[in-house]
């Protein structure tokens, strides 16, 4: 089995060891594909506070090549999506197979080894099937996916409520896809022309570039004076909290989102979200909603091809994490393809 591991800040080295069989309710992967994202270039240039040595990223599609005792809903030649949360499996709701609300939740690249790997034995639980219909490219998502389901929920987002996104990262395209979905009206925010010209192909038409206007004034037009019911802060983006608090109407809701890693110090003073009785929620999981995730992926309610934007392969993962660690990280994804 090899696996690229980070064993110091910059330092990323192809590690081999034994080969691992599935033991009780496990399952053996051939990893398939996996994705680069920000928490991975935060492991490797030393900015995450990590043990190490770590093998890297936390998105996997694989192929499940072999079964444990105990294993009664996947078989050799299935292929799965696995969940970026690693449960305990002995937990209270591990056991009563709720995994996704496990309390001593490990993320996968990050507080525990990843997939920058050929082979991994992994949980039957944070395993999800994928269908014939749904390609390797396409489940690679899921999580981010299941995340926006999440905040759709916890935003408690009506048919024809707008909701002002604030970042058009991976995860603000996906959301605003998803609020789509819904019925909701999603109005992007970005001071990026690439990433709202990419929302806007998707059909997200509200798009607000907030390098050349006041972002504040044109959501009042677009809203016909409201102001946004919902709005969903995307940590991970380039718009200061302090803003997505002067888009959300008085008496809204906020929701603060972000992957454990991609989450930085976010310095805001709360006065005007106090003042305006806007209650604001945190999101960092919405592994529950995987089998929704799936769903829209199959009724093509979501797209998420063009969120890639470069491929590579297992050999040449050094060279593409370098780039993403020097180069400023594009919010669009780069694709791991394994042999």
């Amino acid at each position: 089995m090899k696996a690229w591991t980070v064993t110091s800040p910059g330092k990323l080295e192809l590690v081999e060891s034994p080969s691992e069989s599935a033991g009780a309710g496990c399952v053996k992967i051939k990893v398939l594909e996996s994705l680069i994202s920000k928490p991975d270039v935060n492991v490797y240039s030393g900015k995450a506070d990590v043990p190490l040595p770590v093998c890297p990223c936390g998105f996997c599609v694989g192929m499940v090549i072999e079964t444990g005792a105990d294993v009664h809903g996947l078989e050799r030649g299935d292929r799965v999506f696995v969940r970026s949360q690693q449960s305990c499996g002995t937990c209270a709701d591990c056991r009563a197979g709720k995994s996704w609300k496990c309390e001593n939740t490990k993320i996968r690249g990050y507080s525990c080894d990843g997939f920058m790997r050929d082979f991994a034995v992994v949980p039957e639980a944070d395993c999800v099937k994928i269908p014939d219909r749904v390609k390797n490219d396409e489940a690679v998502f899921i999580d981010y996916i299941s995340l926006a389901v999440q905040t759709i929920a916890a935003l408690d987002l009506d048919k024809g409520d707008y909701l002002a996104v604030c970042g058009a990262s991976t995860l603000g395209i996906v959301l605003g896809q998803v609020a789509l979905y819904y019925q909701a009206v999603p109005i992007i925010i970005d001071s990026n022309p690439e990433y709202l010209a990419t929302a806007k192909s998707l059909g997200l038409y509200y798009t607000v570039d907030a390098s050349e206007t006041d972002p504040r004034t044109k959501i009042f037009h677009i809203t016909g004076g409201k102001m946004a019911e919902r709005v969903a802060h995307i940590a991970s983006g380039n718009i200061p909290l302090s803003r997505s608090i002067d888009f959300t109407a008085r008496g809204g809701m906020l929701a603060v989102i972000g992957r454990f890693g991609c989450i930085d110090a976010i310095p805001c003073s709360l006065e005007n979200a106090v003042r305006n009785g806007i209650t604001i929620t945190g999101i960092t999981n919405g592994a529950k909603n995987a089998q929704v995730a799936i769903n829209m992926l199959v009724s093509k309610a979501v797209t998420v091809l063009p969120l890639i934007n470069k491929t590579v392969s297992f050999d040449d993962i050094p060279s593409a994490l370098e780039e993403c660690a020097t180069i400023k990280l594009n919010h669009f994804k780069t694709l791991i393809k394994f042999d």
